[in-house]
């Protein structure tokens, strides 16, 4: 149990509490080990295997690279779900020689548990493992994986072949179709134009660069002619007696200007006297002036052929360009017919590195491993589970829980005492006076006979608490003293004491007293040789118990049997359940509220308490609590022996 002010367990408290629960923990462990070892060799080992493919490296700009994603693709091709599929289908189609796939092992959902795919590292490696608790079925899937995948790679590239090959045979006859039509264009376009002769220079072009020259060779000789005629001309006038002697250079100057009338003034002022140089100069320039508009004729019919030719020359480029692209489609297409043809090693995007094994040793672990964490985690849940027990347990059991709980001051434990040694009580006191059971009986009388106490009540809240072998052991304790004792069973119900004391019991006479109280107490007092004391027990009537115990009579009784003994001890019925007890416990001296160990509740004795204390006397009830029926090695075992704060001893 817990107390209601340790809200916050300590260090030291966690490990008391747990040394209490040890039955329970170990309990708690060996269960949870052992089903872990049970669990463990109870599942079937499992077993892996292993294949490995390697992704190839494609070759870029003459170095190989490597595709991070392409070997992602590869892994997750590997266990899509369409792989898995056939997959499964070739299982159930080829199982394995002797059917080493078991039926269970083809099914999708197992096959998808079973199957792991990883890239290895940073490495092109792709590693294929299937896990199975048959080695043989666990090589086999995990082959059958790579082979499915690797023969799917080649169908699919030996389709895509196929495809491409009847492709480029269906497009070679469009092509050779446009390289007859480019070449007939060709052909039609040259002679139409005369362009059969295609090595050579344009002879249009030829000839405008001729017709040039003799343009550039006429335009001097008229030049020349002019300039002849002219000087002619100028000698002439000035031969002529021309009134300035200069006149002949401003004739040349005006011939030489731009101006029209001029020189036509000067052409006939010379034309009335013709001369025959002159005449002969001006007939070369004459013809020197047809024969450059001639050339110039000429070169405006050539230049303008020339611009009609440039269009059929361009349109010439354009259909040697479109029948040189035919034919190099066509030598395209011929080549890569070729080169598909010759195509006959299929090379997969990744090849088979190690092919998967039988695996000699099973992959899952030892079943001893199991035992270890299911032991820690057992460990854990039981402290838990004993901390949740402590703090729902409200059952007393040392000084500290009664104190605590009942508000009372605890003054003994008493150790359990067997039937056998009730009967020899007053031999165990005398012979041990230090044994357990004695100790605590001589603390227990000690405390509850202090300040005069003489009349001591001893009741509990419900049956089988220890109430009345603890009046037994008082009054046997008491009595070894050499004081005068007298038990009285007032339990009217279920007189337990009476039962223990009246087989070995006599008469005793008391020689003070009136006559009428000394014949009821001869009636009622007996004396028990075998324990050494007197004990009193009222007749049981079958009435109510308050008609004898509230009457005048037994309050009279009590205060005389005070004056004739020294230590009186009433047995009475637990608190609950029997109203008479409430009454009692305003008589005596003491009430001692006796609590079982290990077995009374709190919930249980502190009702009682509080009914001991409502009892309406102008003094308060003295109430003090023993704890019976102790076990002592588990009580110190279990450390419920913790110091407790001191209460006041009620007077």
């Amino acid at each position: 149990m817990i107390h209601r002010n340790s809200n916050d367990l300590h260090f030291h408290q966690i490990t008391t509490l747990l040394r209490r629960r040890w039955s329970f923990l170990t309990l708690v462990v060996l269960l949870g080990g052992g089903a872990a070892a049970v669990l463990g060799y109870s599942l079937p080992p499992s077993y892996t295997a292993k294949a490995q493919l390697l992704y190839q490296m494609e070759a870029q700009d003459g170095s190989e690279t490597i595709d991070e994603a392409a070997v992602d693709t590869l892994v997750e091709m590997l266990i899509s779900p369409s792989h898995l599929r056939r997959l499964t289908k070739s299982l159930e189609e080829d199982p394995g020689e002797g059917g080493v796939v078991p039926p269970l092992l083809r099914e999708y959902a197992s096959l998808d548990e079973g199957l792991n795919v990883y890239k290895e590292r940073k490495s092109r490696l792709v590693a294929i493992t299937f896990k199975s608790p048959d080695p043989e079925a666990a090589a086999l899937v995990a082959n059958r994986v790579v082979e499915l995948y690797l023969d799917l790679e080649a169908s699919l590239q030996r389709e895509a072949r196929t495809r491409a090959l009847d492709s480029v045979a269906a497009r070679i006859p469009d092509a050779l179709a446009k390289i007859d039509q480019a070449e007939g264009a060709l052909r039609e376009h040259r002679i139409k134009y005369g362009l059969n002769n295609t090595s050579g220079s344009d002879p249009i072009d030829r000839q405008i660069g001729e017709l040039s020259r003799q343009l550039s060779v006429a335009q001097s000789d008229l030049h020349l002619h002019e300039a002849q005629l002219d000087d002619l001309r100028g000698r002439r006038f000035v031969d002529s007696g021309g009134a300035n002697g200069n006149l002949g250079d401003q004739v040349r100057l005006a011939a030489r200007a731009d101006s029209e009338d001029t020189e036509n003034d000067a052409l006939a002022l010379f034309r009335k006297t013709p001369d025959p140089e002159t005449r002969r100069a001006t007939l070369d320039r004459d013809a020197a002036a047809a024969r450059l508009g001639d050339i110039e004729r000429r070169l405006a019919a050539l230049q303008e052929a020339s611009a009609k030719m440039t269009g059929a020359w361009i349109r010439l480029r354009e259909l040697e360009r479109e029948a040189s692209a035919a034919g190099l489609a066509y030598e395209n297409l011929l080549r890569r017919k070729a080169d598909l043809q010759a195509q006959n090693i299929v090379r997969p995007a990744a090849r088979l590195v190690t092919s998967a094994v039988v695996p000699n040793s099973p992959s899952s672990p030892n079943p001893l491993l199991f035992v270890a964490p299911a032991v820690i985690a057992s460990l854990l849940i039981g402290g838990m589970l004993a901390i949740l027990f402590e703090r729902l347990d409200r059952r007393l059991r040392s000084e500290r829980n009664v104190e605590e709980s009942l508000g009372t001051i605890c003054i003994g434990l008493v150790p359990r005492i067997w039937r056998r040694e009730i009967a020899a009580l007053p031999r165990l006191m005398r012979t041990k006076p230090f044994a357990p059971y004695t100790e605590a009986i001589r603390s227990v009388f000690v405390a509850a006979t202090q300040r005069s106490a003489q009349s001591i009540l001893v009741t509990s809240s419900v049956r089988g608490e220890g109430k009345t072998t603890l009046v037994l052991g008082l009054a046997v304790f008491a009595a070894g003293l050499g004081k005068r004792v007298l038990a009285i069973d007032l339990d009217l119900r279920d007189p337990q004491l009476l039962r223990l004391l009246d087989g070995g019991g006599q008469k005793t006479r008391f020689a003070s007293g009136g006559a009428a109280h000394k014949n009821a107490r001869e009636s009622m007092i007996r004396r028990s040789e075998k324990y050494g004391i007197d004990y009193l027990s009222l007749p049981r009537t079958g009435r109510d118990p308050l008609t004898v115990l509230a009457n005048e009579d037994f309050p009279a009784l009590l205060k005389q049997l005070r004056q004739t003994y020294d230590c009186i001890l009433i047995d009475s019925a637990p608190v609950i359940g029997a109203t008479e007890t409430r009454l009692l416990a305003s008589m005596v001296d003491r009430v001692l509220f006796t609590v079982r160990w290990g077995v009374t509740e709190a919930e249980t004795a502190i009702p009682a308490v509080q009914l001991l204390r409502a009892t309406g006397t102008e003094h308060p009830v003295s109430i003090s609590t023993v704890v019976t029926r102790v076990k002592p090695g588990a009580h110190r075992r279990r450390r419920y022996s913790e110091p407790a704060p001191m209460l006041p001893v009620a007077g």
